[in-house]
């Protein structure tokens, strides 16, 4: 790794010296600025362009918006863009976007929604909850990414901007205080250190007491605490170049996730005894006593001390270079991510079965360089190159089962597995794209990407402890290797309003099953899309995007969880996916906006005849066998939307704000077979603010969050053991306090 980072920092280096020679012989100009007469300017090509031009359905929400949504972080999401469901199994983060989702978390699986932040790729799945601090910009790009954003972009693409440093002296401060004690601290500030140098600095505090209580002793989960901090530095020789350095640190610990209860009563603590676990020539006779259950969403029955801990840090180096027949881009980041967590996989109040990671790590180098062409006559063109080189490791991956208890009491161990676990990843690729504007009103693109990955699995297979027997799979390296094209039709009916057609394709990345070396490697899952949607603007006060897909998904994914003894990933089904989804935006006066947007989903497996499912017993699952075909894809409402309105007017004493936002979903499965369904649900969100003109750059807020104080599912972990669920966060409410200058 260390190596690749002096090769990448050499090609930055280069490039900089191609650009600025190239520079010197290009006639000087101005660099154009990243706005458009009021348009929203989006990057989801790999470069500035207008939203209305871009042959895509994307959601572009600013720092504004999401700070009145609630949006604290990437799992907050799903509330204003339609069509996207942001979940999790156990504490790993798995978005769904139009359907589709990942179903699992073995050692290495990647989620099928590519999620990038300042153009780093986050490939390990459980670190992709994220806080947004100082978010400049995000990104939702709807329908497969291949061609540009690689394996993994199955269903789509999340992409968070930070702010970038400032040669003019600028900062918000913002303090929080809301029930649950929840304490929010807020900042970021930027200036110049030289007139060519600029410095930022950004970091958050988030701290609040838990949401539940447990049925025992009456404790409250854990909470959360959480901190951000990020600095960036800009060095900007000419208008022509400039170079970003920056460096972040975070570390969040929050109960929330595994916080839960046994979904229907569905667990083995209401066993009469550990006989069904053990076998019945195990041993001993174990007897569980009756555990009670939770009823309430403010309760939760799971182990009180369940948590999840995420401490991630790391850097990123960016240079940006117009050479006059382009800009060159290169980025490069170096990251590492030690997780540990606890999780009660019974849900009851006995605690009988108890997974742990300590740690699950994640050490990745990543790199990306492109160069996207100015206008040639009617052409335009991008060329690109990735590579990623790191790995996951389980060092210590345990189930443990203790004696049934309840809690104060003692925990009682009875054995259990210590595995170890990793997974070596190297990724090259390269892209392109061409694209050629064949009339004034007719544009064709087309583009793909190769994708090469190599895979390197070891394991202590069997379970030797304090001593583990690492044995590396027999077919090391695996390979896989996917062409993934895209080709796509834009018509200008105007100059603010086009349509457009597309047909694409996208991967995610196969997986060798850690606790089982017999297996064959799972293969990639593969999608084709087909898409028609219209765009644009009219007059500056409507925004509009409308479109209409269908998918052809294949080799399909699916996981098995038997707790101590296999967590299987297999290839299992195929599906297709229809869909309608559109959003909106009308600036109805100078002072009120109103927008919002919806998806309607039929999406289905095809072919699902060897479903690997669980059949409730009352006192955990049975592993059965069974035929999906024709049933719904799990996490995918046939309808979702949101609509908001936002009222800001001047006054004498100042500038008086109201913001509402509601959300609402149809129902939808929490695990593949459907069995599990989290109903159908509403929230709404709102703040009013106000401005005093005495005090310039301070604003004073009022919000609530799920003020309807829905109770939904935001967790779920199936397994034999039980059904284990936790609620996302109940109604909370505050006032805050901002200054920018």
């Amino acid at each position: 790794m260390i190596r690749t980072l002096i090769l990448c920092g050499t090609a930055l280096v280069g490039s900089m010296t191609f650009a600025a020679t190239a520079f010197a012989d290009t006639a000087s100009g101005d660099a154009q600025p990243a706005v458009s007469d009021g348009e929203i300017i989006v990057t989801a090509q790999r470069r500035n362009e207008s939203l209305t031009d871009v042959p895509m359905s994307i959601v572009a929400i600013d720092a504004q918006a999401l700070a009145q949504s609630g949006i604290a972080n990437t799992s907050d999401l799903a509330r204003v863009v339609p069509g996207v469901a942001m979940t999790f199994f156990g504490s790993f983060l798995q978005p769904s976007v139009r359907g589709i989702t990942s179903t699992g978390a073995n050692l290495g699986e990647n989620s099928n929604v590519a999620m990038y932040v300042d153009g780093i790729y986050q490939p390990q799945q459980i670190a992709t909850l994220i806080d947004l601090p100082d978010v400049q910009q995000i990104e939702v790009l709807k329908g497969p990414q291949g061609a540009l954003y690689g394996q993994n972009a199955t269903g789509g693409a999340i992409l968070v901007n930070s702010m970038a440093p400032s040669f003019t002296p600028t900062g918000k401060l913002s303090a929080s205080y809301g029930n649950y004690n929840e304490v929010q601290l807020r900042g970021y500030v930027s200036g110049p250190l030289s007139n060519t140098v600029a410095v930022s600095v950004s970091g958050s505090y988030q701290d609040h007491d838990g949401y539940r209580r447990h049925v025992v002793t009456g404790q409250r989960d854990f909470g959360l605490n959480a901190k951000v901090v990020r600095g960036k530095l800009l060095f900007k020789p000419s208008d022509s170049a400039s170079i970003t350095a920056s460096a972040y640190y975070a570390k969040r610990k929050d109960s929330a996730m595994y916080a839960g209860f046994a979904i229907n009563g569905n667990t083995i603590g209401h066993a009469p005894d550990l006989t069904g676990l053990f076998g019945p020539a195990a041993g001993p006779f174990f007897p569980v006593p009756d555990s009670p259950d939770a009823t309430r969403p403010g309760e939760f029955s799971a182990s009180p001390d369940v948590f999840t801990q995420i401490e991630s840090k790391g850097g990123s180096l960016r240079g940006e270079f117009d050479i006059g027949a382009g800009t060159i881009t290169s980025t490069s980041g170096l990251f590492k991510n030690t997780i540990v967590y606890r999780a009660d996989v019974d849900g009851s109040a006995v605690n009988i079965g108890e997974a742990r990671a300590e740690p699950l790590t994640g050490k990745y180098f990543v790199h990306d360089t492109n160069f996207a062409s100015r206008e040639f006559g009617p052409v335009t063109f991008l060329v690109g190159a990735f590579f990623m080189d790191g790995n996951e490791t389980f060092e210590q991956n345990i189930f443990e089962i203790f004696s049934p208890n309840l809690p104060p009491a003692a925990k009682i161990s009875l054995g259990g597995t210590n595995a170890y676990a990793r997974v070596e990843k190297q990724i090259v690729a390269g892209y392109g794209e061409l694209t050629v504007k064949a009339t004034e009103q007719f544009t064709l693109t087309a583009g793909g990407r190769y994708t090469r990955e190599r895979q390197k699995t070891f394991s202590d297979l069997l379970n030797n402890v304090p001593q583990p027997a690492i044995v590396g799979y027999p077919g090391n390296p695996v390979t896989f290797s996917k062409f993934t094209p895209r080709i796509t039709a834009r018509y200008e009916v105007t100059p603010d309003v086009s349509v457009f057609a597309s047909w694409g394709k996208g991967f995610k990345s196969g997986v060798v099953n850690t606790t089982d070396f017999t297996l064959d490697p799972v293969k990639p899952e593969t999608i084709t899309s087909y898409e028609v949607g219209v765009k644009g603007r009219i007059a500056n006060d409507v925004r509009f995007n409308l479109a209409a897909f269908h998918y052809d998904y294949t080799n399909l994914q699916a996981v098995v969880f038997v707790p101590g003894r296999a967590y299987i990933t297999q290839n299992a089904a195929s599906a297709r996916v229809n869909g309608v989804d559109f959003d909106l935006s009308v600036n109805v006066t100078p002072e009120l906006t109103l927008s919002g947007g919806g998806a309607f989903l039929d999406a289905k497996y095809v072919s699902f005849a060897n479903a690997q499912a669980f059949l409730p017993t009352g006192q955990g699952n049975l592993q059965i066998t069974t035929d999906l075909s024709g049933s719904p894809l799990l996490r995918a409402p046939k309808f979702s939307g949101n609509a908001s309105a936002n009222y800001q007017r001047e006054t004498a004493a100042g500038k008086v704000g109201a913001f509402a936002s509601v959300y609402h979903t149809s129902s939808f499965g929490m695990e593949p077979s459907n069995r599990i369904r989290q109903k159908g649900y509403t929230t709404l969100d709102a703040e009013l603010s106000f401005a005093p003109s005495a005090i310039n750059g301070l604003r004073l807020v009022l919000w609530g969050k799920n003020l309807t104080d829905e109770a939904y599912l935001a967790s779920s972990l199936t397994s034999t053991l039980g059904d284990v669920g936790s609620y996302a966060a109940p109604q909370t409410y505050g006032v805050r306090a901002e200054f920018a200058f």
